[in-house]
Order: structure tokens, then C-alpha cells, then sequence
């Protein structure tokens, strides 16, 4: 439900006593970091990756002293154990997030290969969501239409745009919502093979994927531009795989020529000057989206605050037309029947102009004799 890029930092412990000096609580600490280590990366496109790093935080507070204690430690290596002290502190004000929207259309075609084993819908998505990923990556993004540096802070782009005859209102003011556009190159190249393939039929996979990011004003721009499209991978595999356990039939090539499957859409949930973000399906109400709010995290926010018109409902109309176009299918010759037809047709007029030829030929041989005939006479 966080939208943006992912990245777990560490854990939070309450305790009496100190973790980093049991052995015992300390080596349940540990499988624990390395169990949502081995998670996160076993699907990057649902959870992300922000981060190369392998070291985590351990935040503990001791109930009796009240003393906090952070602490890195490195998951996923099979050498011992080393742990870190961390600094920190608190910040004297509530951080100002900086906000980033996004919508980033899709329309693109794809084949459907039926192999020996067949294939599913979960498996057409995986193969269609692996060609989105590679393209959002290749892809440039501009910042309120301008192309930033890479190492440029968010907040130092903010700042370009105070007015210069108060500044200190600016200032004051909370940093205002970004817009980004992202842009595929286009490789005016073809390969130096060229690939057929007999496809068993085709997946057009159209709609905008709305993307709302937040992040700290001391990230960079390559940070945003790698959160940005982070969220719009991690939000297609969320809803493709909701999708999917949704469906009662995983059968990619039913038995209608013509199949129209729409995934649920993105709505927001603001949380104090953040948003989370859910789902909901066609005919489901924004009552849905408070559910697992409530649930994970006790607040009580009611139905009118859920943003709903971030992404709109699928449009149906042309896949009602293609609907009609594909029942009426069946009153149409096929394409061999209709060479045949041709075919056919063609010998037919071949044989009448042959046929008039003959007898114009042998009605003017008829028509000579006869006149000479008259004339001896």
C-alpha cells in the first residue's frame, strides 16, 4: 500500500531487555532480517529494490530505561555477524515531503504464443509486465517539462522557483507537487534478424497507471527518477496479481474470440500528509479501500476522503464494437473461403469470354462462306 519506491530500512524492537546482548533474542532478530531480506528480493517487480546495500537497522527501546539504541546489521551473507552502532536523532519539525505525479499511458500490442503446456493468464501478465519494466527503464523523465541533473536535489529545484520578492514566504510554504513525463526513446534502428512467429493471438493492453511518489527533499533527481518508475512496475504487478487470483478461469483463449479482462484501478488514501494507495474492482465501492486501512492500521478515515478519480474506469466501447464485429463473424466467409470463392469466379469468366471468342470466330467463317455463296449465284 506505499506507494513510490520501497525499501525496507530495518526493523522496530520493544523490549526489556537488551537484544544486542542475548544471544537469543539476538538470533531471532537476525532470521528475522534475513527472512524479510530473501522475501523482498524474491519479487523485485512487487517489492522493489532502492538500495544495493545489504545492511539493515535494528531500532530497540528498552521499556524499563526507555533508552533507544540503533544498530546496522548485514543480511543475506553467510559470514559472522557484525553489528554496527548507528547515529541518529530527531528531527526538531515534521519532515516536508515532496510529491511527485506521474501518469504514464500504455498501449502496445502483444502476441500470444500457445506452447505443448499451454499457458495462462498469470503467465501472459509476467512476460507482459517484463516488457513494460524494460521499457519504463529506458525511458527519460522530465521534471515539470525540464530535464534535470541526475545529482540535482528535489529541494534545490524547489528553491528556483521562490519568488524573489518574498523569500521568506516561500519558505514557508510547503513544497508544491511536482509533475513528471516520462519519455521512451525511439530506436530508429531494426535488428539485423528478423524474427517471425505464428501467433495463436494478441493482447492489447491499453490504459494510464497513475504514479504519486514522496520523497524527502534531500533525494536527488536520480532518486526520484528511479522511485517513479519503480512505482508504476510495482503497481502493475500489484494489480495483475490481484487480478489473477480473482479470475476463475486462468485460461488464456477461451472459447469467445474476443475476451476483455480489466484489472482493478488505483485510488489513494491521504494519511496525515502522506497517501497510501489500494485497489478496488469494477462495481466496488471507495468503502473497500478503507478496509485493510483500518485494519493494519487503526485509523478511522472515512469514505469521502478517499481519492477515487486518480485513475478512471475502463472504457468499454470499443471492446463492445470488437464484441459485436466478432459475433457477426461467423455470417462472413473466412479468408481461404473467399480465395476459393475468387478463385472459382475467375475460371468461370475466363471459360465465357473463351466461349464468345469461338463463336465470334467461327460466326464471322460462316457469315465469309455464305456471302461467297450468294455471289456465284
Amino acid at each position: 500500500m506505499l506507494p513510490g519506491g520501497m525499501f525496507v530500512q530495518g526493523i522496530f524492537v520493544t523490549s526489556d531487555e537488551d537484544i544486542f546482548e542475548d544471544p537469543n533474542h539476538f538470533s531471532k532478530v537476525k532470521a528475522i532480517l534475513n527472512y524479510i531480506y530473501k522475501l523482498l528480493n524474491s519479487n523485485t517487480y512487487m517489492y522493489g529494490n532502492c538500495s544495493l546495500s545489504n545492511e539493515r537497522l535494528v531500532l530497540h527501546m528498552s521499556t524499563n530505561t526507555k533508552v533507544l539504541t540503533c544498530k546496522s546489521i548485514e543480511v543475506g551473507v553467510n559470514k559472522s555477524i557484525i553489528m554496527k552502532p548507528v547515529e541518529w536523532k530527531f528531527l526538531s519539525k515534521a519532515q516536508q515531503w515532496q510529491r511527485l505525479d506521474c501518469y504514464y499511458e500504455f498501449d502496445e500490442v502483444y502476441p500470444v504464443i500457445v506452447k505443448k503446456s499451454g499457458i495462462s493468464v498469470k503467465q501472459q501478465f509476467q512476460q507482459i509486465l517484463e516488457a513494460a519494466q524494460k521499457t519504463i527503464e529506458s525511458s527519460i523523465m522530465f521534471i515539470d517539462g525540464e530535464l534535470r541533473d541526475g545529482n540535482e536535489n528535489l529541494e534545490q529545484l524547489t528553491k528556483k522557483k521562490k519568488t524573489k520578492n518574498n523569500p521568506k514566504v516561500a519558505q514557508q510554504e510547503a513544497p508544491k507537487t511536482m509533475h513528471v513525463s516520462l519519455f521512451v526513446p525511439f530506436e530508429n534502428t531494426l535488428p539485423e534478424t528478423v524474427e517471425y512467429l505464428e501467433c495463436d493471438g494478441s493482447i492489447h493492453f491499453s490504459g494510464v497507471v497513475s504514479s504519486s511518489v514522496f520523497m524527502c527533499p534531500k533525494a536527488t533527481v536520480s532518486e526520484a527518477i528511479a522511485a517513479v518508475k519503480q512505482d508504476i512496475v510495482r503497481s502493475l504487478a500489484s494489480r495483475f496479481t490481484m487480478h489473477c487470483d480473482a479470475l476463475i478461469d486462468d485460461n488464456l483463449l477461451p472459447e469467445e474470440k474476443v475476451c476483455f479482462n480489466e484489472p482493478p484501478r488505483r485510488v489513494l488514501v491521504p494519511v496525515g500528509s502522506l497517501y497510501l494507495c489500494d485497489y478496488l474492482f469494477p462495481g466496488e465501492a471507495p468503502a473497500e479501500a478503507l478496509l485493510s486501512v483500518r485494519e493494519l492500521l487503526d485509523l478511522q478515515i472515512t469514505e469521502a476522503d478517499v481519492i477515487c478519480d486518480v485513475e478512471t474506469p475502463a472504457d468499454t466501447s470499443e471492446f463492445d464494437a470488437l464484441d459485436r464485429d466478432a459475433s457477426s463473424e461467423e455470417l462472413l466467409a473466412t479468408p481461404q473461403e473467399a480465395s476459393q470463392f475468387m478463385y472459382i469466379t475467375g475460371i468461370c469468366f475466363a471459360m465465357l469470354v473463351l466461349l464468345v471468342s469461338i463463336i465470334i470466330h467461327y460466326y464471322d467463317s460462316i457469315a465469309g462462306v455464305i456471302s461467297k455463296l450468294l455471289s456465284r449465284s
